[in-house]
C-alpha cells in the first residue's frame, strides 16, 4: 500500500527535479562555452610553449610508405587503404585536464585526418580530402585514461595520399 504524497513531499520532489534538470543544461553550456573559448585563444596563437611538437613526439608507424622526419617537416606518403591509421604518437597526459592540437600541412594529393585518441575513441579530429594547405586548431577535455594519443591517418577512398606536415604542436592543459 502506498501513501499519497503531501504537498510538502511534493514540493520537495518539484525542487530536486527542477535543480537536476538546470544542473544538466549548465553543465552542457559551460562544457560548450569552454570548448568554443579554449579553440579561439588556440587559434589566436596566445597558448604558451607547446607540451610537443612534430620533432619531440615519439612517433610510431603503421605502415607508411615514407615518413621522413627532417628539421621543421615531415613527409608522409601513406599506403593504398583509404582510411588506415599511418602514423601515432602515445604520451602521457600527466594529469592535463584538456588538450589542445594546432597543425599545419601540405597536402600534395589525397587527403588525411589529425586527430586525438583517448581509450581508443576519438576525443577530437579534423579531415581534409584535396589538395591544398590544411591548417586547424582542435581541442577536447580529457577523460581519466592516462594516455592521449595523437593519429595521422589517411582520408582518401581513391587509396594512397602525400602530405608535408610543416608543424603540429599538442598542448597539454591542466
Amino acid at each position: 500500500m502506498s501513501l499519497p504524497l503531501s504537498r510538502s513531499d511534493l514540493a520537495i520532489v518539484t525542487a530536486i527535479a527542477g535543480i537536476w534538470i538546470f544542473w544538466s543544461a549548465y553543465t552542457q553550456f559551460s562544457t560548450l562555452s569552454w570548448w568554443y573559448d579554449r579553440a579561439e585563444l588556440a587559434k589566436s596563437g596566445a597558448l604558451p610553449n607547446p607540451a610537443y611538437d612534430l620533432a619531440s613526439l615519439p612517433w610510431q608507424l603503421v605502415n607508411p610508405r615514407v615518413f621522413d622526419v627532417r628539421p621543421g617537416k615531415v613527409t608522409l606518403v601513406t599506403s593504398d587503404e583509404p582510411y588506415a591509421y599511418q602514423a601515432f604518437a602515445t604520451v602521457n597526459r600527466n594529469g592535463a585536464d584538456a588538450a589542445d592540437i594546432q597543425f599545419d600541412i601540405d597536402v600534395e594529393s589525397g587527403g588525411t585526418t589529425v586527430g586525438l585518441l583517448q581509450s581508443g575513441k576519438w576525443i577530437a579530429s579534423s579531415s581534409w580530402t584535396r589538395p591544398g594547405t590544411f591548417a586547424d586548431t582542435n581541442s577536447a577535455l580529457l577523460g581519466y585514461g592516462r594516455s592521449l594519443t595523437v593519429v595521422i591517418a589517411n582520408n582518401n577512398p581513391a587509396g594512397q595520399s602525400r602530405l608535408i606536415l610543416k608543424s603540429l604542436r599538442l598542448y597539454l592543459r591542466k
